[in-house]
């Protein structure tokens, strides 16, 4: 019986020594980097030029738990070397505790990082104005030397080199906003661009695009106008009951924003769907009395005031209104149009469902 167990307990040393040869070389350079750092402390401390007395209790508490991590670890790896068993042994429920304390504290070297590394960084400016108020002080014992105040010739700006620069004359600052000659335009090519730009606003206008597809025989423009029974109406109709329905269940009364009441207004008044019917009029004023034969007569008016040119004015104001009026009949009939086919899908629709119902 003793030999087998010699046996086993040789089996088992062979098994785990190049294992245990790994962690003793790991732990031996480890030994070597603490020693040399704690000697370096230790020194430090010794002569006063690392004090800790004051410092965070939070980090002392830490340095102690890690140290008798090391010991502990220590003794556990000793254990092992021996051949000693170690089940159910306080080293390892020590080893245990102390490992869940490191891990339970570091939410707390999260949050105390900022605090510790503006501690740090505030201690270390503090040492370099220290230093630097002594590196003063010391360069203050030294007598001063008041030839430093004198005038230094180097410094001085020649009088030639200034009149060479300048060719002798005098140029003031361009301080104030200076016109580019390249911005220079004469007065027809201003006159020119003026009026493009006049025909070009013209062109804009309801009245002209009208002309334009008369001449070009293109198709006509139908517009939507906003009414009762339009898409956007509708679906205002519907948030507004959703609305209600909410306020009801939670028994509230939410107030309309300005937006939506000034939406709510103009709903209202497109009912009848005749919202858009004068959009555009004042344009279309401006297009007919800006006409070249209508300045005419103007400034001949001015000048002499004669019959035949209030007849003119008179016939010129005739024609606007001729095609003012005929403008609105053109857009009443098609609101009308408009107006008799929605009639006329709606009561469809509701043909369809009475048949459907039946």
């Amino acid at each position: 019986m003793e030999a087998a167990t010699k046996e086993e307990h040789i089996q088992v040393i062979e098994k785990e020594a190049t294992q245990l040869a790994t962690v003793l070389k790991e732990i031996k350079e480890g030994l070597d980097i603490v020693r040399s750092k704690v000697q370096a402390l230790t020194a430090k401390v010794k002569t006063s030029n690392f004090p800790t007395a004051e410092g965070i209790s939070y980090l002392e508490a830490k340095h102690l738990l890690l140290l008798s991590y090391c010991q502990s670890l220590v003794f556990y790896l000793l254990r092992k070397a021996k051949g000693f068993s170690i089940e159910r042994h306080p080293v390892v429920r020590s080893l245990v505790e102390i490992r869940l304390f490191l891990e339970k504290i570091r939410l707390i070297d999260k949050k105390l990082e900022y605090q510790i590394q503006k501690l740090t960084r505030d201690a270390g400016s503090a040492r370099d104005q220290v230093d630097v108020s002594e590196n003063k002080s010391k360069a203050s014992e030294k007598p001063e030397d008041k030839l430093k105040y004198r005038p230094n010739p180097d410094l001085l700006e020649s009088k030639t080199d200034m009149l060479a620069e300048n060719g002798g004359v005098y140029r003031p600052p361009k301080i104030a906003p200076v016109i580019m000659e390249e911005d220079k335009m004469s007065k027809h090519e201003r006159n020119a661009l003026r009026r493009q730009k006049e025909t070009l606003r013209k062109a804009k206008h309801g009245f002209m695009k009208e002309l334009i597809d008369d001449m070009e025989d293109r198709p006509a423009e139908v517009k939507e106008y906003a009414g009762l029974d339009s898409w956007e109406s509708q679906r205002y109709v519907e948030q507004f009951e959703d609305r209600a329905r909410q306020e009801e269940e939670l028994f509230t009364r939410v107030p309309l924003t300005k937006k939506e009441k000034r939406k709510h207004k103009g709903l209202r008044k497109s009912r009848n769907g005749l919202l858009g019917l004068t959009d555009g009029f004042n344009d279309e004023i401006k297009t007919l009395a800006l006409d070249d034969d209508t300045n005419e007569q103007t400034s001949s008016i001015s000048n002499g005031g004669s019959a035949m040119g209030k007849l003119k004015k008179r016939k010129s104001l005739d024609i606007v209104i001729h095609r003012l009026s005929n403008m609105l009949f053109d857009r009443l009939a098609a609101t009308i149009n408009n107006n008799v086919l929605l009639g006329r899908s709606l009561q469809l629709q509701f043909d369809k469902l009475q048949v459907i119902s039946m």
